[in-house]
Parts: structure tokens; sequence; C-alpha cells
């Protein structure tokens, strides 16, 4: 079963409001079957009470938010918080544009382009400091820089979601476009296709896909993303700007909690996977939590920033940045988008 699920993608309005909610996160979740859950405390009504949205079916990426219900940091921040996993037909916004969720986690790109269509977003913390998103090939490929790709059959699931940002990213940093290589359609066949040399490269992610190709024992490497200079924006913490004026201090603590959580996860894998396990019902056997492990190895590097830090400050340069890439993809944003509205970092504890 195929499980990248917060390394998310833009969805248009229809879709973030529920019409047909499967096509965000470059549509992964329509391969799984799942159904809204609960974990930890339940809202009982109080002030205090947040309500935080993960996309789609658990999963060990969310370990930084279980570990922080499991073992009260929430509650140490002063919230009584309902962990909630959407379902496959829900769109990744619908719920809390309805005021049943408070936070939820998506990506930068996912919430400029809400924002473009009408939805008052904000993000307001870090959950990844890096885009989870890598160019793959044979190990014995000739290409060994984006500046190869050039005239090469690349392989994405669609020309949509957060594998086609991030190949169109790579393209433009080696100053080609989508019409210097050959774009091929593959769906969710990375593997046989790169195998069968249907493609000479497919794009990926690092903490899914990438696992499996290693997994499987196929000899891969692959042709990363700049991290400095992609101007993508990873999975945050989203909210409404309404919540965020009436409830500002469990915003804060929301924060505060998910980066104790995150920097918990990074110190202690084992615990995450074990803390994961009450949200997760397929980890059992030793195939499954070793899959569980290997994803964990994958995204760790991803919580952290360049010197290995744990932090929710946003980097806002790189927003800018978004800002300016989205705005010259044709069809992606039918405006500049106001990057002041769009995120911030007065939540986060800057040390």
């Amino acid at each position: 079963m195929r499980r990248h699920l917060i390394a998310l993608t833009a969805v248009p309005l229809a879709l973030a409001l529920g019409s047909a909610g499967c096509a965000g996160q470059d549509q992964q979740s329509a391969e799984q079957s799942g159904t809204p859950s609960s974990g930890g405390a339940q809202s009982g009504g109080g002030a205090d009470d947040v309500t935080i949205g993960l996309t789609y079916i658990p999963n060990v990426q969310f370990s930084p938010v279980y570990v922080a219900q499991e073992d009260g940091i929430y509650a140490s921040e002063g919230i009584d918080t309902t962990i909630r996993h959407h379902g496959t037909d829900e769109g990744l916004f619908t719920a809390l544009a309805a005021g049943e969720e408070d936070v939820v986690l998506a990506s930068g790109d996912e919430v400029l382009q809400a924002r473009d269509q009408g939805l008052d977003l904000v993000s307001i913390s870090a959950y990844y400091q890096s885009y989870p998103v890598t160019i793959i090939v044979p190990e014995d490929s000739p290409i060994t820089s984006t500046g190869d790709l050039e005239g090469r059959r690349i392989g994405v699931p669609g020309e949509y979601g957060s594998t086609w940002l991030g190949l169109l990213a790579a393209l433009d940093a080696a100053s080609l476009t989508d019409q210097d290589v050959t774009v091929v359609s593959i769906g969710y066949t990375q593997q046989a296709a790169l195998a069968g040399g249907e493609v000479d490269a497919v794009v990926g992610f690092t903490n899914n896909d990438l696992v499996q190709f290693q997994q499987a024992g196929m000899a891969v490497r692959t042709i990363d993303l700049d991290p400095d200079t992609t101007p993508l924006v990873g999975a945050s913490l989203i909210s409404t700007r309404s919540w965020l004026d009436a409830h500002p201090d469990e915003a804060r603590a929301v924060v505060a909690g998910t980066v104790a959580g995150i920097q918990r996860v990074v110190d202690d894998p084992d615990h995450a996977v074990e803390a994961t396990e009450a949200y997760d019902d397929t980890l059992s056997g030793a195939e499954a939590l070793n899959g569980a492990r290997a994803v964990l190895a994958a995204t760790t590097p991803l919580f952290t920033d360049a010197d290995g830090a744990v932090t929710g400050e946003q980097d806002l340069d790189r927003w800018k940045a978004m800002g300016s890439f989205l705005t010259g993809i044709p069809g992606m944003l039918s405006s500049a988008p106001d990057m002041d509205a769009a995120v911030t970092n007065d939540y986060v504890q800057v040390p």
C-alpha cells in the first residue's frame, strides 16, 4: 500500500471545501481506504479545546503530533486536543473552513492556492523544514545533475501536486522548462516505470518513494532539489485568521506542543513508532514496523533545519519566493499572493 501522506500538494477550492477530497496530496489517498479517526483526549467544548486535523490515514510521518498528545505535551501547554484524521472523501480544508478543525497540516503551496480561491488561511509554524521531493534515477544513469535532465523522459504521477511542482522547480534551477524534457504521466508506478526503462527518471518523495525503492532492493540514487534555493514550502501548521484572532494563546500552545513533539521524535525515534502504534492499527508485525522505522528515518531530516535544529520558525523569504514562483506558473494563481497575510511567525517561540 502506498503511504505518502504529508508530502502535500495544491488543491482547488472545490476540493478544499470537500466536493472531491481525495484529489489533494497528489491524489495519493485515492489508493487508500480509511475513515476519520480520533485519538487521545476528546474536546469537551471549553475555550482551550483544539482540534488538529491530519490528512487521511494514520502514519508515522504524523508521529510528532501523536507523541505530543500521548506524552501530555499539549496538555502541559494548557490545551485539550483532539487529533482528527480526514476521510478519503473529505477535502483538505473542508473541516477547517467549517470550524470543525482549528489547525491542519498542509503544505505552503496548498495554502497559497486555497487563499487564491477565497479561503483566509494562515501558516503559523513550520512542520517540515525542507520540501520532500527528489528526482530518482538508476544508479548507473548518466544523469548526475538537474541540467542533465534536458531531453530525458521524466515520470511523474501527473501534472499536478508536489511532485509536479518539485520537477518544475528543479528544471527552473537548471534554466530549463517542462518543454525541454518529455514529461510522462505514470501514475504511482515509479518502480515499474524506472525498472522497465519506460522513463529515464522519476519524481517522488524522499520519505516514501525513495524508501520503497530502497526496500525493494533497486539500485538507485537521487538528484536532490537544492534545499537553500528551492522556492517551495513543505508541511506546515495552518489555521484561519478568524480562529487565530479569537484564540492566539491556543495557537501558540499548538505550535509549542508540536515543536516539542518533533524534538522528542528526533531524539527518540523508537518512542515515535510506539506512539504511532496507538493510532495506526496496521503497525503489527516486524515488516510493518521496519517499514515505519524506515519512513521515519527518511522523514527526520525534514524536521530539522540546516543546523540540525528543531524549530517552528518559518523562512519568510522562502515563502515570498514561493509566491513569485507559483505566480509565474500559468494557471496556478490568479494574482500575486498577499504573503504578509498568508504566513506569520507570531505564534512561534523563537530562541
